[in-house]
């Protein structure tokens, strides 16, 4: 499902943020990425989403080169992932509805049709009675979960997630990655970026090491 073949990233600084990294993941399964800071794990997740570029190497997302996509064609690539940040960038002045159904009208969805998507992904991470409710007015935990619904609403096949219990409480955190867990078992693949490895241990899945490059 993704693949990365011998993939190096420098930026133009002259920082080396990826080097000859090889591996695999298959369709449908849930990972995590781990390293010490600088490792590259927040570089890796924005490759696979052309947020950046790769130097050198290949990468490979069902099947496709990625690096062959052209340019305007990677908004449609993009619908395909789900991506959640650390920090959700929420706008403040839209409700809880009206935040997760932006990507829905951006693509001209039918009104009905967004309602019933937005509600659904509101449904699964157990926030329907908040969609009226703005960003202000929601704990840190249930902000990170419209994020994650946001993410999901267009249904990926696959989600990336940066860090995205960073800022929780060890209680929300497992509450959150358990939430991960439901959208794989639902059939999206699952990477998820994270340094708090006694939850990793907890959920039993493969775990990727990246080391940071010193060159």
């Amino acid at each position: 499902m993704i693949e990365f073949k011998a993939v190096s990233k420098q930026y133009p600084t002259g920082q080396l943020a990826l080097y000859n990294v090889n591996v695999r993941l298959q369709q449908g399964e849930m990972a995590f990425l781990t390293g010490q800071s600088g490792a590259g794990k927040s570089t890796l997740l924005k490759l696979i989403a052309l947020l950046e570029h790769i130097s050198d190497g290949e990468i490979f997302v069902a099947g496709q080169n990625i690096q062959q996509i052209k340019k305007s064609k990677i908004p449609g690539f993009r619908r395909n992932i789900g991506m959640i940040f650390q920090d959700h960038h929420l706008l403040d002045d839209r409700t809880v509805f009206e935040n997760i159904a932006l990507p829905l009208k951006i693509e001209g969805m039918r009104p009905q049709d967004i309602r019933r998507r937005v509600r659904a992904a509101l449904d699964k991470v157990n926030l329907l009675r908040k969609e009226k409710e703005y960003p202000m007015m929601l704990s840190a935990g249930e902000k990170q979960r419209v994020g994650i619904a946001r993410a999901v609403v267009n249904k990926p096949s696959i989600i990336l997630a940066d860090e995205p219990t960073g800022n929780l409480d060890p209680d929300l955190a497992q509450d959150i990655m358990h939430t991960f867990k439901q959208f794989n078992e639902y059939g999206s693949t699952v990477l998820i970026a994270s340094h708090d490895h006694n939850l990793i241990k907890e959920m039993k899945k493969r775990i990727i090491v990246l080391r940071k490059v010193i060159k």
